[in-house]
Parts: C-alpha cells; structure tokens; sequence
C-alpha cells in the first residue's frame, strides 16, 4: 500500500520543519516525514529548507555562513529551527520514519552519526537533488537507503532524459528509491518502468486530492506531501489492489 510522507513535518497546517509539525504529522497518521539539514557555520545540524534566511526576516542570509545561534533568531511562524538530533528523538519516541533530504553536501558523515547516535539507522532514508552528496552517503554507509529527487524547472535535454529514465542515475549512486516531481513530464510511463526496475518511488508534494488518488492507483510507493491527513484518509479509501 502507499505510505503516506509528511512534507517538512504536517506543513499545510504548522510551521515547516520545525518539532510541532513533525508531532502534527505523527497525530494525522504520517508513515515517515520528510525534513531538510542544513550544516551551519559553527557546524550545527539544523532542519531548515532554504539555503537563505529572507523568507523568515528581513536580511536574507546564508545559512550556511551562520551559527546556530544565529538561527534561533528566526521566526518560524511562532516556532524555532531544530536541531537534527531533536526531531531524530522526537520521531523515534512517536515510532514514525524520516526521510533526511540533504541540502548540500559535505555533512554525510555528521548525519550519519547523528541518526546511530539517535538509534534511527533502521527508520531513515536518506535523499538529495545533489548527486555527491548521495555518493558521500553510500561510501560512508553501504546499508542506509537513499533515493535520489529529480524535478528541475529547465528543458535541458540531457536533464529531462534524466528524469524520463532514471535508472542509469539511481544504478550510478546506488539509490534504492526515486523521488520525483509530481509534474515531470512521463511521469506514469516512468514511475511504471522505476518500480520494474525494482526502485521504491516516493513522488512530491502531491496535495490535489486528484493527484493523489492518481498516484495511489499507479501504485507508488509512497505520496509526499504536505497534507498527511488527507492522504492518509484518501488512500484508506481506495479498494485493495487487485481488486
């Protein structure tokens, strides 16, 4: 059956990221979330999507040119920024999975160690648009699951065959999983030749009730999306398959 993968934690409902909407995700009946590390200055893991600060406050600075410090000066609607550590104990102690995306590379081995420090090895996947860090995950750990996210707004032709057929990419950095953009162009024709392929696909951030059902009965893996509750109420709403 397909999995339902809170986007940033429950973020339709509270502020992205951050531990209230991961414990949202968790009450609505997510089967993992989705979160974002980013590296500071002072080499702090923080859960936070953007590379800059301006969504958030006046200044637009770069996250990773800041201390941790500096990054609880953020409003996040009512909410601070967390540290990995903090949300890793926090899905652990609800019993839901993660899924880690990296937004640069340079920090698998801190996240690696951050996730055996908060005994989660077994409740993670790890993915990235950016292919070093995927291969820094897989040299550094053979085991963990990593996906590789594709969906990028240009028509380079050499990208969208990319995206079209993904399995020389996945093959390339040893993902087990692929995380499309739900618009990509081929989308059914290609999540039905990644999961012959025998890749797990997770697609994002699926939040039409119509495009979740699409995606249910095209039988991917699992749904991203920033509305668990929905999700999760629409896929228990659909015959078994086979049927």
């Amino acid at each position: 059956m397909t999995i339902v993968i809170a986007h940033r934690g429950a973020s339709a409902y509270a502020p992205e990221n951050t531990l209230p909407a991961v414990a949202l995700a968790a009450d609505m009946g997510a089967d993992m979330s989705e979160l974002d590390v980013i590296c500071t200055s002072d080499g702090k893991l923080v859960v936070f999507h953007d590379d800059t600060t301006g969504r958030w406050e006046s200044t637009d600075r770069v996250v990773r040119d800041i201390t941790y410090a500096d990054t609880q000066t953020l409003d996040i609607r009512g909410e601070r920024v967390p540290l990995l550590a903090d949300v890793l104990d926090l899905a652990r102690t609800r019993g839901m999975r993660l899924n880690v995306e990296l937004k640069h590379a340079g920090v698998a081995g801190p996240v690696l160690a951050a996730i055996r420090d908060a005994r989660m090895t077994d409740a993670v996947i790890i993915s990235s648009f950016e292919p070093l860090a995927l291969h820094e995950v897989r040299a550094a750990d053979a085991r963990i699951p990593i996906a590789y996210l594709m969906g990028s707004d240009t028509w380079h032709p050499l990208t969208r065959l990319r995206e079209f057929w993904p399995m020389p990419a996945l093959k390339q950095y040893g993902c087990q999983a692929w995380h499309p953009y739900r618009a990509l162009p081929g989308i059914a024709f290609s999540i039905a030749a990644v999961r012959r392929a025998g890749y797990a696909v997770n697609v994002w951030t699926v939040n039409d009730e119509a495009e979740m059902r699409r995606f249910a009965l095209l039988h991917v893996d699992g749904i991203i999306t920033d509305k668990p509750d929905v999700a999760r109420s629409l896929i228990a709403s659909l015959p078994p398959a086979g049927h």
